[in-house]
This record gives C-alpha cells, sequence and structure tokens, in this order.
C-alpha cells in the first residue's frame, strides 16, 4: 500500500475512535421540569362601613314630647302602630311631665347621663304601650327625627338657599334660628334682621342638641 493512503486510513480511524469515546463518556442531561407559580391567595375583601347604631339618635322623653306635636307623627302612630288615642294621650303626659320637670329643676344643673335618659324614656314608653310596641315606637320616632333634618336640606336646595352660614358671625337673609354653641347664644332673626339674643345652655343628657339645620315652629323659655 502507499505509505500516503496508509497514513490517511490511520487518521481516519483514529479520528472514528475519538468520536465514539466520546459518545461513551457524554454525560446524559437531566430534564428540568418548571413547576407553574402558585396563584397567590386574592386579598380579602374591605370591610365596610360600620353602619350607625340606634344609640347614635338618643330618644329621650324631651325628644319624644318634641316629635308628638307633630300631627304627622301621632297619624303614623295611629296608622302604623295601631296605637290609641289613649295611648297617645299617656304618651303626651308622660313626656310633657318629663319636660315641665326638667325646667323646673334646671336641667342643666341635674345629674344624669345621655344613658340613663334614653333608658328611663324606654322604660316609661314600655310602661304606656307595652314592649313590643314600645321598640316599633322608637324606630319610627327616630325615622321621623331623621326625616325632618332630610326634607328641610331638600327644600333649601331646591330654593337654592345655603343650608348653614358661612362663619361664625354670618348674618341670614332669611327668618331663622342661630344657636352659638362656643358662645352659649341663640340669636333669632327676621328677614335678615337680629330681633334678640339669648344666653342658653347647649344641650344636656335628656335633650342632646342636634347638629345641622333643623326645623323650628316655637321657642320654650323656663
Amino acid at each position: 500500500m502507499c505509505p500516503y493512503l496508509k497514513s490517511l486510513t490511520i487518521i481516519i480511524a483514529f479520528s472514528l475512535t475519538l468520536a465514539a469515546c466520546s459518545q461513551e463518556v457524554q454525560t446524559p442531561r437531566t430534564a428540568v421540569t418548571s413547576t407553574p407559580a402558585s396563584p397567590s391567595p386574592p386579598s380579602p375583601p374591605a370591610a365596610s362601613p360600620a353602619q350607625p347604631t340606634e344609640e347614635a339618635v338618643p330618644i329621650t322623653l324631651p325628644v319624644l314630647d318634641a316629635l308628638l306635636a307633630d300631627e304627622g307623627f301621632r297619624a303614623d302612630l295611629k296608622s302604623k302602630l295601631q296605637l290609641t288615642d289613649e295611648q297617645i294621650s299617656a304618651l303626651r303626659k308622660i313626656s310633657s311631665d318629663e319636660v315641665a320637670n326638667l325646667r323646673r329643676s334646671n336641667a342643666e344643673n341635674q345629674p344624669g347621663s345621655a344613658e340613663a335618659a334614653r333608658q328611663s324614656a324606654i322604660e316609661a314608653i314600655q310602661r304606656a304601650v307595652g314592649n313590643e310596641k314600645s321598640e316599633q315606637l322608637l324606630v319610627l320616632a327616630r325615622e321621623h327625627w331623621n326625616k325632618g333634618g332630610e326634607e328641610l336640606e331638600a327644600r333649601a336646595a331646591k330654593e337654592a338657599e345655603p343650608t348653614m352660614l358661612k362663619g361664625p358671625n354670618a348674618v341670614p337673609k332669611d327668618t331663622r334660628i342661630v344657636v352659638n354653641i362656643p358662645a352659649f347664644r341663640m340669636d333669632v332673626f327676621e328677614n335678615g334682621s337680629l330681633i334678640k339674643s339669648f344666653k342658653i345652655g347647649i344641650g344636656y343628657p335628656q335633650f342632646p342638641l342636634p347638629i345641622g339645620l333643623r326645623k323650628a315652629q316655637l321657642i320654650i323659655f323656663n
């Protein structure tokens, strides 16, 4: 054999041998499977705002006395609660007697708390109309108390008049009563003119002072 061909044959054979060895020592690849990421747990829903409790509008005997002066409230007591004229008269006597007692004893200096006044009203109402009717009456009283402010605000908005004065010393252009809480003063205006000012006590447990705009039909002097 020609020396050149013999050398070429040896080189090719040697190359094939190296290739075979390379395949034998090659490390097999390990299959890696990716685990899908678990979804994050849903966030808890936001807590809904707390609803106002029924004690947010405390019904005391003086408050009930003011509500019983409203013919619409008395009509609802008859139609919705089926109260008799005798029961309504008993409620009016109980509440008016409490108001008279507060006037005589100077309510501002009388000891007690709002909770005690509310509980006293509940017990007096229960004696007059019974436990079941008393619960219904308290619910109806709160509805009328809130309704009075809502109706007045709606009417003021319809007439394009401001519902509140723009500042503590602002003078209204209409007829209204302005209670200045920090000054312990009540001003009576008629058509924009100041008629009278009174030094007053601001609220007490038996008759909490309502905040905002309310309809006033009369002023009671001690």
